[in-house]
């Protein structure tokens, strides 16, 4: 499933493919991310994510795929700061991966 994490005052306009049986995320080749990364007490992921896109990105695109275990990973990676990638993953039409993901339980029950 593609989905979309957009900031326009940030210019980030990233692109993730979600795959649901594995619950795997990557993050798309050219997508554009944030130039910064929050630094701070509060959050804890940032070495982590300098970390990650070294040799992945290249200012604020993306230059390869890259794969992530959570959307919330995903997320933290695209802005540069602690995101809910349940709530910034969004579909085509704007529905979140958290409402997308419970519609989809209710339909299984």
């Amino acid at each position: 499933m593609r989905l979309y994490l957009t900031r326009p005052r940030s210019n980030i306009k990233a692109v993730a493919e979600y795959d649901m049986a594995s619950k795997s995320f990557v993050v798309l080749k050219d997508s554009v991310i944030s130039e910064t990364i929050a630094y701070s007490e509060k959050f804890r992921g940032a070495k982590s994510i300098e970390k990650s896109r070294v040799g992945v990105v290249d200012g604020t695109r993306v230059i390869k795929d890259v794969p992530f275990k959570s959307a919330s990973t995903a997320a933290n990676f695209v802005t540069g700061a602690s995101t809910n990638g349940l709530t910034a993953w969004k579909d085509e039409n704007g529905k979140a991966l958290k409402v997308i993901l419970a519609e989809k339980e209710g339909n299984n029950e």
